[in-house]
């Protein structure tokens, strides 16, 4: 096992695509701006009062085009907005 681990941290650090480690930066500069919290889920809400979820595909595009992200990374900001900050929005 301690070979196994050796040979791990040996072989570098592992290279993360961008929406595995931290999409477009984007997690962050949520996490340090409560505006921006607040106006998502204002966006998230408006989704929602039109019927869809923000976790529908539809919603997720919103999303995406709204922040420049794909909907892959959209997905990972919907969740972990609505999981720390709004958690009435479906």
């Amino acid at each position: 096992m301690i070979l196994g681990l050796a040979a791990a941290m040996a072989a570098g650090p592992r290279i993360l695509r961008p929406t595995q480690a931290n999409p477009s930066g984007l997690l962050n500069t949520v996490k340090n701006n409560p505006a921006m919290v607040e106006e998502l889920c204002q966006q998230f809400e408006t989704i929602n009062s039109s019927g869809s979820s923000v976790y529908s595909s539809t919603g997720l595009e919103q999303v995406a085009a709204s922040q420049g992200i794909s909907t892959a990374d959209a997905e990972i900001l919907v969740t972990y907005v609505v999981g720390l900050h709004c958690p009435d929005v479906t």
